[in-house]
């Protein structure tokens, strides 16, 4: 069987996701494919992914199934390709419609996030099985998209496993790793290292994303905490895998102190490199948090509130950093997924 893999929009934190769908495909015993904007040409190696950009390459591989990996007006050319060819789809919906009040979380992204929403529910009608990452999408599928939810199957995000057993790294910083959005609480967590820095905190902070954040570092305290070490930043730009794989592993805690989530990728690749996070108990985090294990929950964003939280992670030291890396290999690790998906692709 012949499975094409799609991202006709390009965003770097798919990636590993996207290799991970490829190698599943693979130790499925199906043959693999996948169908890129161009921007993610220099991130997949040629001899170990066939993939392409051109239309004309995926007529002549002949795909028996389409798997959709992430929303986009991009898709939509193609989307009526597989319709006119008889090729059913299978859409990974990351985020189904969670109703206008939690889309207020959004901020000024929120008309981007309704657009979307209204572009997820055409995909659905288009495709064939609709995959939902959470116990918590699933909900939201049955209240707001009811006849999605008849063809919704649960699976969730899958990953390689980037994490080197045999490298030993120190974790110095708290981090806020991904993308910058006020969904994600990003600016609490910059209001919140500033106070820390000048409470006299000695914790350094690392922030790591490929969103432009210099206007939200102006004040020139900031400045002061990248002089003396406080702070790290790497923004601006879409890092590589290599990159944000060391961002994790010299972590003590990552940031998932949301408004809002659907499903974080940023906490699975948090956990594969044994790195627990600080969250809030919004949206799916309930499911995969668990506390003293794999984070620690905040019930508020007080000062002292945060950084008790870190605190009680790093008195946990490396039994916390193991049990991390456990739940994600049970998890979020393809390997564990290879019969599951051989049943969604079986029933289509």
């Amino acid at each position: 069987m012949n499975i094409l893999i799609v991202s006709k929009k390009f965003g770097p934190g798919h990636i590993n996701h996207l290799k991970a769908w490829y190698k599943l495909c693979e130790e499925c015993g199906y043959s693999a494919k996948l169908y890129l904007d161009e921007q993610y040409v220099d991130y997949f190696e040629e001899d170990e992914y066939d993939y392409t950009i051109e239309l004309s390459e995926v007529e002549a591989y002949q795909p028996h199934s389409t798997l959709i990996y992430n929303t986009g007006f991009e898709n939509i050319p193609f989307i009526n390709w597989c319709a006119k060819n008889n090729c059913p789809i299978i859409y990974v919906l990351h985020e189904p419609y969670m109703g206008l009040r939690e889309l207020l979380k959004d901020g000024s992204y929120m008309v981007k996030q309704l657009m979307a929403s209204v572009l997820n529910v055409w995909i659905c009608h288009k495709s064939s099985r609709v995959i939902l990452c959470s116990e918590y999408a699933e909900e939201n599928c049955a209240k707001y998209m009811k006849k999605t939810r008849k063809k919704a199957v649960r699976f969730p995000l899958i990953f390689l496993d980037d994490y080197d057993s045999r490298k030993f790294v120190e974790r110095t910083y708290f981090s806020m790793i991904g993308g910058c959005s006020t969904a994600h609480g990003s600016d609490i967590f910059i209001e919140y290292i500033k106070r820390a820095y000048e409470s006299g905190s000695n914790q350094k902070f690392q922030i790591v994303t490929r969103s432009n954040i210099m206007h939200l570092l102006s004040d020139p305290v900031y400045k002061k905490m990248q002089n003396s070490g406080h702070l790290v930043v790497q923004q601006g730009r879409p890092l590589t895998e290599k990159e944000m794989s060391a961002a994790y592993r010299c972590s003590i805690a990552t940031w998932n102190g949301y408004r809002r989530s659907t499903q974080s990728g940023v906490l699975p690749n948090s956990l594969m490199h044994g790195t627990p996070v600080v969250a809030t108990e919004v949206g799916s985090f309930k499911e995969f948090v668990k506390p003293c294990v794999t984070g620690v929950f905040i019930s508020d964003f007080k000062l002292e509130t945060i950084t008790d939280a870190v605190n009680q992670i790093r008195q946990k030291g490396d039994v916390i950093n193991h049990s991390c890396r456990k739940f994600f290999c049970e998890n979020f690790y393809y390997r564990n997924q290879i019969d599951k998906f051989k049943k969604i692709v079986e029933t289509i």
